[in-house]
């Protein structure tokens, strides 16, 4: 007799998310659009470092490639918190319009595997988008410039953003009826996380006391563009403390709105100065703000006893617990404290001189 050779079994809600995303036009056509809108990021760039070389500055290929990547990469993360939480806020909210979601309710699948299903099957059009945009950034490499770790670290961020922003939109869309009100939520909250800390510490100096401070680095730690200008950022070299979050040799730097995000800040150790950046915390909140935005979903997907107890959850205060153990466990490796201001500190009384006594 014939065995037959059994498939793994997929997430039928995963199966059917691959098979319908890419009908019709719209797919082919935001990803024409974020391929236009990368390349000419990359023109823009190129003529931007080809005019600071004309009005006399010093321009090196690295720059050039440096500046590339940054560019790309904030554009790359721009695009993903744009398209991350409008993928995603129409899971549930429209299976309720289309009137499907009582039948998929009387599915064996669980709430958890069915916000899986859902939530992997929109980030796979994402990772399409930064596959597809792998191209443009091998232009990267004929400037030079940029390390292969740096390259890992941006890509993590990208990936971690995704799947934050994602869920911003699937808890939207499970805590509303309707998609269009959760489309308006997740955006609300999008801006709230990413403009309002921006716009709090751009006026900051205004009214800090003294005048003058830069804002605190905690303030920015959700903030993806950030964490994107802190990974594709030089470490100062030098020991001056005049130049504490751009290299002295950057001509990017001098892009107005960059010097709004925070990228860190400088601890002066007894072996050189030290750059904590700010894109440690971000990936840690980012990895923690998923999983308790995946626990509210799966409770408030349901349609009754939504807060009632279930062994599903011993699994997510597992994974919460164990982020939240990793933070606390590393807190040195995250936690970026300021150093003292060497000009607020109180003077140092001068010893004075005292004249030899007279011999008798």
């Amino acid at each position: 007799m014939a065995t037959q050779i059994r498939g793994p079994l997929l997430n039928p809600i995963l199966v059917r998310e691959a098979r319908t995303r890419m009908r019709g036009f719209r797919p082919y056509l935001i990803l024409t659009i974020f391929l236009l809108l990368l390349i000419l990021s990359a023109f823009g760039i190129y003529q931007y470092m080809v005019f600071q070389a004309r009005t006399g500055m010093v321009v090196l290929s690295s720059h050039i490639g440096q500046a590339l990547f940054r560019g790309l990469a904030f554009t790359e993360m721009f695009f993903i918190v744009l398209v991350a939480p409008i993928l995603t806020s129409g899971a549930i909210s429209g299976e309720r319009e289309r009137l499907t979601y009582d039948m998929l309710l009387a599915t064996p699948l669980r709430p958890g595997q069915m916000l899986a299903g859902k939530l992997i099957g929109a980030l796979s059009y994402l990772l399409l988008l930064i596959v597809a945009s792998i191209p443009v950034f091998s232009t990267v490499l004929i400037f030079g410039g940029v390390e292969l770790r740096t390259l890992v670290w941006v890509i993590l961020l990208l990936g971690s953003a995704a799947l934050f922003f994602g869920t911003i939109g699937l808890f939207c869309s499970s805590l509303f009826g309707r998609t269009t009100p959760a489309t308006i939520a997740s955006y609300v909250m999008v801006l709230v996380l990413c403009g309002v800390p921006l716009l709090i510490a751009s006026i900051w100096p205004q009214f800090s006391n003294p005048m003058g401070q830069s804002p605190p680095p905690w303030l920015l730690y959700l903030n993806p563009f950030s964490a994107i200008v802190a990974v594709t950022t030089v470490t100062p070299t030098t020991t001056q403390p005049d130049v504490p979050f751009f290299s002295p040799s950057d001509p990017f730097m001098v892009v107005p709105f960059l010097s709004q995000f925070s990228v860190g800040v400088v601890r002066y150790a007894p072996e050189g100065p030290v750059l904590m950046p700010v894109y440690r915390a971000t990936l840690l909140g980012f990895w923690l703000g998923t999983f308790v935005l995946l626990w509210f979903s799966s409770h408030l997907a349901l349609p009754a006893r939504r807060w009632r107890p279930r062994w599903s959850d011993l699994g997510f205060i597992a994974v919460i617990g164990a982020i939240a153990l990793f933070i606390w466990m590393r807190i040195e490796w995250w936690w970026i404290v300021p150093p003292a201001d060497p000009w607020l500190m109180p003077p140092e009384p001068m010893p004075v001189p005292i004249d030899p006594a007279p011999l008798p």
